[in-house]
């Protein structure tokens, strides 16, 4: 083990698996689903970063319900027919010794009915800042409608061969609209004080837990304080956290940043943002957490970001995505010395989550293989015959249309 990174790879024990390092592939958007299932793009995408040696990866999320669909690439709502095709991605990246976890969603009042042909389901019905629709406020007969349908999503991921599920409770999406008093207004058993604020989650992890056993991890997803004055605190996620944890109801929390509400631009906070950005509250919620494990998010690109939090205590795990999709085997290279290898995520946003806002599947700037590694097995190309150079203006007279590819000199004829 390179002594630079000693907390970093070490393992970590996670409720009845131990991961054989604190890296972790957390849960995003790839937009790659044909018909609505996992195919060969997303296999040879999550198998590459398994390769790479992640310690556990989150595949991007499925909508736990038919009103939650958000992107044309969403996998099958409440279908079983997800469940043969997610076995291939688990046992592929099982192989290489990495814990397989799936993330369940559904974004409340910040759906999208062009998608989905439904309408938004929320707490109180209050409209998403994103369009000017208002969401349909739930009956409580629909508020267990939906609660069955996550129950009934993670059994379909325990079929499937994932080790555990990550529940999204963050950036202002369903669970924590009903956590909000800014997004629950409700009057019934479902909203006004904490403990009903809180029923919609915790009948939906105890109807979980009895649904899938003890040999499975449940996690949720979460995020800071919300941006408003009339909304929770960080002190306030605090305790619901920890009221979550003392009954035994989740595994980890893995803290990202922003919100579906004000701060959109920091759920992917791209380079004008500080590194360790979520770090802070991911120590201030491991801090009130006795049982729970604790995953910050959130430009922590290189693996000295992640020694330092790590060793600091601000977390147990540290969730490496976009430095992941730059390079599948960020971890392996880190792990063999080879640092000066890894080729730099540097947070352009155009390509990964630039391109799924206009709903195409996933890509990036500095990684041409991004969606690419089933065909070409992996992160690697062969080298052409001929190496070429490009030249810009630079190269150029003022004015001149010259700028383009051209042979490189060392193998140019004239």
């Amino acid at each position: 083990m390179p002594a630079a990174y000693p907390t970093l790879l070490s393992p970590v024990r996670l409720r009845h698996k131990t991961l054989k390092n604190r890296v972790v592939f957390g849960p995003h958007t790839v937009n790659m689903a044909e018909d609505g299932l996992p195919g060969d793009r997303h296999l040879g995408y999550y198998r590459e970063r398994a390769r790479g040696g992640a310690g556990m990866i989150v595949v991007e999320p499925s909508p736990a319900h038919r009103t939650g669909v958000l992107t044309r690439g969403n996998f099958l709502a409440e279908s079983d027919a997800v469940i043969p095709h997610f076995r291939r991605i688990t046992e592929a990246c099982h192989e290489h010794g990495t814990v397989m976890l799936h993330q369940i969603y559904h974004i409340g009042g910040h759906g999208d009915q062009d998608n989905s042909w439904q309408p938004y389901w929320s707490p109180s019905g209050f409209p998403s800042m994103h369009d000017p629709w208002g969401s349909h406020a739930m009956t409580g007969a629909e508020i267990e409608e939906m609660i069955d349908a996550f129950t009934a999503a993670a059994r379909r991921d325990r079929e499937a061969g994932f080790d555990g599920v990550d529940i999204f409770a963050g950036y202002n999406c369903l669970v924590d609209q009903f956590w909000s008093p800014l997004t629950n207004r409700r009057d019934d058993k479902w909203g006004g004080s904490l403990e009903n604020r809180m029923r919609f989650s915790v009948e939906m992890l105890e109807r979980m837990r009895r649904a899938v056993g003890e040999d499975f991890i449940i996690g949720l997803t979460v995020s800071g304080a919300e941006p408003s004055p009339a909304g929770l605190s960080l002190a306030d996620k605090q305790e619901i956290l920890s009221l979550l944890d003392e009954r035994g109801l989740i595994d980890y929390v893995s803290c990202g940043t922003g919100s579906y509400l004000y701060d959109f631009g920091k759920i992917v906070p791209s380079f004008h943002y500080e590194m360790k950005l979520g770090a802070s509250d991911a120590a201030a919620y491991k801090s009130v957490l006795k049982h729970a494990r604790v995953t910050a998010e959130a430009r922590i690109k290189t693996p000295e970001n992640a020694e330092e939090v790590l060793a600091a205590g601000q977390a147990d795990m540290v969730s490496i995505v976009r430095g992941q999709i730059a390079d599948p085997h960020w971890t392996a290279k880190a792990a063999s010395g080879r640092r000066a290898d890894i080729r730099p995520c540097i947070s352009c946003n155009q390509l990964c989550i630039g391109r799924r806002m206009r709903d195409y599947y996933a890509s990036c700037l500095v990684n041409p293989s991004v969606s690419r590694e089933f065909d070409w097995d992996g992160d690697a190309a062969a080298p052409a015959d001929t190496p070429r150079t490009c030249w810009w203006w630079a190269a150029a007279p003022p004015g001149s249309r010259r700028r383009g590819w051209r042979p490189n000199a060392a193998t140019a004829s004239g």
